[in-house]
């Protein structure tokens, strides 16, 4: 229930694109513990805060990287991140290739 709850925040809620998002910030908003919010990530869904908020961050941004011609700083911010360096490290880590690189090859195929 509780990671129905996380998913439904997340590509409902949008709450992966404030930048601020804490354990505590998403627990309070589906009315759960932070305890049992942290649990139901590492035990059910298998991630922990950090990697859960960062793959929807991503997603959103793989879409807006193949259906929008803003630039990647843009995208960055919008999608949740603080730090250009912190984005590109994470996008290169799930994705394999710089966001740029990314752009180029799914506007090719």
């Amino acid at each position: 229930r509780i990671a129905g709850k996380l998913r439904k925040a997340m590509e409902k809620d949008h709450l992966h694109r404030d930048p601020n998002l804490s354990l505590w910030a998403l627990s309070r908003h589906i009315g759960a513990s932070p305890n049992y919010v942290s649990q139901t990530l590492n035990e059910v869904i298998g991630e922990s805060f950090f990697d859960f908020v960062n793959g929807y961050r991503i997603a959103e941004a793989m879409t807006r990287l193949e259906t929008t011609n803003d630039n990647v700083l843009t995208i960055t911010y919008d999608v949740g991140f603080n730090a250009r360096s912190s984005f590109y490290n994470a996008f290169k880590r799930v994705s394999g290739q710089t966001p740029t690189n990314y752009r180029k090859n799914s506007v090719s195929t």
